[in-house]
């Protein structure tokens, strides 16, 4: 899309979405008493006459006496609500909610079970580093970004254009009108608080509430967002050697855990760990895998640090298991790349800006050396053939309802500074700040009781918790 376009769809009123739109064909489906359904909305907003995708809707009938619609999106970008809410809702929201809304999912344009977007190049590449050390290594990760954007170009065709936040939120919008309510209550985790606040500034006028859990503010740009970010995951892994200092069942319980974990890095970096069956895990893998780990403390401490005893004994097969969904599973990095690339603008204007940026995040976190989403995310865009058509810009979001923002205190994908930040932002709005659990982990909803409980009655009563609240 043309710079003249883009300001054209920027600029396009709510008034682009039909007030009546077809009904949805509901069907059942699962095995749980869902029904799905799908909802044909224009690949490109700024043409809505022109060629239609398809939306992959599922929605599960209030059990008890209804309030309304609530939609729900899980994050990524990438994350399936659809498949969820049909197959597994009792890990999509809580039973209070199922009691008192319709809930809907729906997978977002480029993922799922709607019209997707598909790579012919894996999204990850073990032999291309992101954290390139020589203009040559550079040169090769451009290079490497740019024939994956291609593919997914040659695979996709043009909707991988036309997949940004601004544009699926006027797809949930085209939902609504084909649900026929004239507003919605709105439920956003980590990347879905993200969707939820466009479509709050979109269409203040068709919200009833929307919670934002585990909050990432947009309007930051990509040097902060990614220093945050690294500082927050640097954060969580001390916590992570403090819980195994404190916890006797810990596999590493007794020994200095930043000591063994170094070690091991600098081993996996000199030459990768084994894997029974499956390749070798590099060090940058092995890192990225941790963060994973470290966004489920203290649920799947257990689980990082028996990963580390075993491959410390030559197999990398627990850290491995993570690793074949969080970097190799082509259908979710292929849809998460190609989105955030539509989203975020890079800000790097060549090898050396680049390496002071490197320099700049090792000194920050000595131990993790760098790794985060928000660097993988800005790496992952240099040399993309596409540019970004909904990059990071300031935020106001005026005329909605009370919103409520949910941030943990030690987060380490969604540091509690963007909650705060984010909230400030938006008018009237709240913010529930959770540190049950130690505040561990990335977001707190279905995670922690205090925290769901306050969005649960939030969204079903409407009202926000008093200024100020904690949950302990």
């Amino acid at each position: 899309m043309n710079s003249a376009l883009l300001a054209l769809f920027l600029a396009l009123p709510p008034a682009t979405v039909p007030a009546h739109a077809p009904p949805i064909s509901w069907r059942p489906c699962g095995e749980r008493q869902a029904e799905c359904g799908n909802v044909e909305v224009p690949l490109d907003w700024a043409a809505p006459t022109g060629r239609k995708i398809k939306l992959s809707v599922v929605r599960r009938k209030a059990t008890g006496k209804p309030l309304g619609t609530l939609f729900f999106n899980p994050g990524g970008p990438g994350g399936q609500a659809a498949m969820l809410l049909r197959d597994y809702p009792a890990y999509a929201v809580s039973d209070a909610l199922l009691r008192r809304f319709d809930v809907v999912g729906i997978d977002p344009r480029g993922v799922g079970e709607s019209s997707a977007v598909t790579c012919g190049r894996p999204v990850h590449d073990p032999a291309v580093t992101q954290f390139p050390r020589t203009p040559a290594g550079y040169r090769e990760l451009m290079a490497h970004n740019r024939a994956v954007g291609l593919s997914c170009l040659s695979g996709t065709g043009p909707l991988v254009r036309e997949i940004d936040t601004t544009s699926v939120a006027r797809d949930f919008d085209a939902v609504r009108a084909a649900l026929g309510e004239s507003k919605i209550s709105f439920l956003g985790k980590s990347y879905g608080s993200m969707l939820g606040t466009e479509y709050a500034r979109l269409f203040p006028g068709r919200v009833r509430a929307v919670a934002l859990d585990g909050a990432v503010d947009h309007s930051l740009g990509s040097e902060r967002l990614v220093a945050d970010a690294v500082v927050a995951v640097e954060d969580s892994f001390g916590r992570f050697a403090q819980w195994c200092a404190q916890t006797p069942a810990c596999a590493l319980h007794g020994r200095d855990v930043a000591q063994v974990w170094d070690r091991l890095l600098a081993r996996a970096e000199r030459e990768p760990i084994p894997v029974k069956d499956d390749r070798p895990l590099t060090g940058e893998e092995l890192r990225y895998v941790a963060y994973v780990f470290l966004n489920q403390l203290p649920e799947y401490g257990n689980g990082l640090a028996n990963g580390i005893v075993q491959a410390e004994h030559g197999d990398a097969q627990i850290l491995s298991s993570v690793r074949a969904s969080a970097l190799d599973d082509p259908a979710s990095t292929s849809a998460y790349r190609s989105i955030l690339r539509l989203d975020i603008a890079h800000g790097i204007t060549g090898y050396r800006d680049l390496r002071a940026r490197l320099d700049r995040v090792r000194r920050l976190a000595p131990h993790m050396k760098g790794t985060s989403e928000f660097w993988d995310m800005t790496t992952g865009c240099l040399g993309w053939p596409i540019p970004p058509t909904n990059p990071q810009r300031p935020l106001n979001v005026r005329g909605v309802p009370p919103v409520l923002v949910v941030g943990n205190t030690h987060d380490p994908a969604t540091p509690l500074s963007w909650a705060r930040s984010l909230s400030s932002h938006i008018q009237g709005s709240g913010l529930l700040v959770n540190d049950e659990n130690g505040g561990n982990g990335h977001s707190s909803y279905l995670r922690t009781s205090c925290a769901t409980s306050r969005i649960d009655d939030y969204l079903i009563s409407t009202r926000l918790p008093l200024a100020g609240t904690v949950c302990r």
